[in-house]
């Protein structure tokens, strides 16, 4: 037993974080998907908010999909097995977005099966939180962005893979938990 904090929930988000689980249960059980998941972490030079943190942005969100996803896609999985993930973040739900991953065959999580504020049911939020852990250990800082870039390079191939895949394996199991009884079933093993 491990035990997690939970995130705050409108009375709204409880109401819908069932539902949503649960059509998004039903879509991984019913098909053999390689799952992409799509979420952002944003590192600064410290790890701490300072004036001198500003945000930085690897490419124009316009263009991301056929710059970045497609070609991951297409290297490393067999397209027609693609079930693409992402957060819930606007940009991913874009006219401009969904466009493309239509005329490229690319199956998504509709935002209406997507659950939100649930990162139980997501263990990339995990993967991040335990990268940037990594990343700032003993107070560690970047002096440049290349020396950041370095360093996260670094630390992802000190990350177990093992633990990964036992992360990622669960996202059926804590699905099936938030559809059940909601999202504080799902924090609470």
């Amino acid at each position: 037993y491990k035990k997690q904090r939970a995130p705050k929930y409108t009375d709204k988000q409880l109401e819908e974080i069932p539902t949503r689980a649960r059509r998004l249960y039903r879509m991984l059980s019913n098909n053999d998907f390689e799952l992409i998941m799509d979420d952002e972490k944003y590192f600064l030079l410290q790890d701490q908010s300072v004036p001198t943190n500003r945000g930085f942005y690897t490419s124009d969100k316009r263009t991301t999909a056929l710059q970045r996803l497609m070609p991951f896609v297409t290297s490393y999985h067999n397209k027609e097995k693609v079930l693409f993930w992402p957060d819930l973040a606007s940009s991913h739900y874009g006219n401009n977005v969904l466009q493309y991953l239509d005329q490229n065959d690319v199956q998504f999580v509709d935002k209406k099966f997507n659950p939100q504020n649930c990162p139980q049911a997501r263990p990339i939020e995990t993967l991040w939180s335990i990268l940037k852990n990594m990343v700032y250990d003993e107070g560690w800082e970047a002096k440049t962005i290349n020396q950041l870039r370095r360093r996260i390079a670094k630390k992802l191939k000190e990350i177990d893979i093992k633990v990964v895949q036992q992360m990622f394996s669960g996202i059926r199991r804590q699905l099936r938990k938030n559809a059940g009884n909601g999202p504080y079933e799902a924090c609470s093993s």
